[in-house]
């Protein structure tokens, strides 16, 4: 009697006899990648062993990461035909073979079929690359890396997305479009929220919120658009990351699957709460996009309508005036509660607040910068024509200066009218007030490298903007010369 263990190995060796065809496929595909990624390998010879996060191929890096995704794609619906195929589901279900032997058998031959290719004609490629140019091992390993961690990221979260439709779901229908919608949103959510609900209303420049959706794309579809960034040590463990992470998830869906039956072939959802969860992203990601532009109204009206055909189309019920009224009710609640967080955001200023002093050092680069509607704009520079012939002010000196613009920030009136303002698209200039502050540990700013940043601007009154910049000019450590004012001009 062979063990589980044994049993996985022998029925993974036979699904890997019978889809020979698909590891053909894909080492062509990646075959082809490899021409192509060797007919760029000159770039790298124009950076030089110091300079690390340089990197122009990597348009081409993407459609071969994509190319390779959809060949994992559809190995990974050949190998799991049963859950949407009903007489493949009576044979696979009336084997005596457990649910645990089913999944790691197939996740095994997948390992086969397109993770050690993908890894295999990598080191070709780093091999080929060290041979063929005269870069150091040490640049071409890293370059390699990150190109290979891509393609492995890329491939594992499609074989996450479509691994997961296909177990909470019985219809192929469902499957193929629960899949594009959850690699869409997870792709596009992050910075959908960010421009909709945080910058539109921050008043500080939310540095830490924006360099993580920055890198967001790690762990999507879309991993190469990180080769923008280089061949890092931040982008390489980043993409390591969601290499492991997606793995991981692989295997923990294990615990979905053995929940399946051979009854729920051909049901639209196996559980409830995955459609929920399905329509939950869709709406909050549509949402979240016509906020941050609202010349995409339309899309709203066209997220109801695919809401409504998701429920009708997945529903095992019969359709009636009920049913369909709360079904419009539900999606009423979640309209109320993103534009509800959406006006929240807005009155605490994009979950930001006033500048925290903790920041500020000794040493404080400063440069205040106020526009008013009549085209003056007043501008001081603590380095410009400093009377101490210091570069920078104190911790003292640099909050008088930010007590000034709390002050002014304090004096803002908000208001739902006002709110609606921010989505009307117009070309009048406003009244804004601007702080930007580097703080470093000596006076020598332009020999060392800032140790934090603070960038504060927003709305005011021209009164107001007024007011700012003669509290500036009374400040008895600012000298009148280095308040510089000037006409604007719009071109």
């Amino acid at each position: 009697m062979l063990s589980v263990k044994n049993r996985i190995i022998k029925t993974s060796r036979r699904d890997f006899r019978v889809n020979k065809l698909l590891f053909i496929i894909t080492n062509l595909v990646l075959f082809i990648n490899f021409i192509m990624q060797m007919s760029m390998r000159k770039f790298i010879t124009y950076y030089s062993e110091s300079v690390t996060n340089s990197y122009t191929g990597y348009g081409l890096a993407q459609a071969g990461s994509v190319a390779i995704a959809l060949c994992a794609v559809f190995t990974v619906f050949t190998l799991f035909h049963e859950l949407y195929s009903k007489p493949h589901a009576d044979l696979a279900y009336s084997l005596p073979a457990s649910a645990k032997e089913r999944f790691f058998s197939k996740l095994l031959t997948l390992l086969k079929l397109h993770i050690l290719p993908v890894i295999f004609w990598n080191i070709i490629q780093f091999i080929a690359i060290f041979l063929t140019t005269d870069i150091t091992l040490y640049m071409v390993a890293r370059y390699s890396a990150v190109l290979m961690f891509t393609e492995l990221a890329t491939s594992l979260f499609v074989i996450l997305a479509v691994l997961l439709c296909m177990i909470c779901c019985g219809r192929l229908a469902e499957m193929i479009y629960t899949a594009v919608i959850i690699t869409v949103c997870e792709a596009a959510l992050p910075a959908c929220i960010y421009y909709s609900t945080i910058s539109p209303f921050t008043v500080q420049y939310p540095y830490d919120i924006e360099n993580f959706v920055t890198y967001c794309p790690a762990w999507s579809a879309i991993s190469a658009k990180l080769m923008e960034f280089g061949y890092s040590t931040k982008v390489l463990l980043l993409l390591i990351g969601s290499t492991i992470f997606s793995a991981l998830l692989i295997t923990l869906l294990y615990f979905l699957y053995k929940k399946r039956d051979g009854k729920d072939t051909g049901k639209p959802f196996i559980f409830s709460a995955y459609r929920e969860i399905i329509l939950i992203l869709a709406v909050v990601t549509v949402t979240t996009y016509v906020l941050s532009d609202t010349s995409n109204l339309i899309l709203l009206p066209a997220l109801l309508l695919g809401y409504l055909l998701v429920r009708i189309l997945s529903s095992n019920s019969k359709l009636t005036i009920i049913r369909f009224v709360k079904w419009v009710g539900i999606f009423a609640v979640y309209m109320v509660i993103i534009f509800g967080v959406n006006i929240l955001a807005y009155f605490c200023n994009g979950f930001t607040g006033k500048i925290d002093e903790a920041k500020l050092t000794e040493y404080n680069h400063v440069w205040a910068l106020n526009t008013t509607t009549d085209d003056i704009t007043a501008s001081y520079i603590s380095s410009h024509q400093n009377p101490q012939d210091k570069n920078t002010l104190t911790k003292d000196e640099t909050m008088q200066i930010i007590d000034i613009y709390n002050s002014a920030f304090d004096s803002r009136k908000k208001s739902i009218s006002d709110y609606i303002h921010h989505f009307k698209r117009t070309q009048n200039q406003v009244n804004i007030v601007s702080i930007i502050i580097r703080t470093y540990d000596t006076d020598d700013i332009y020999n060392n490298d800032d140790i934090d940043y603070i960038d504060f601007d927003f709305n005011v009154s021209k009164a107001e903007a007024d007011k700012v910049t003669e509290k500036l000019k009374a400040l008895s450590f600012i000298a009148p010369e280095q308040i510089h004012e000037q006409k604007s001009y719009n071109y």
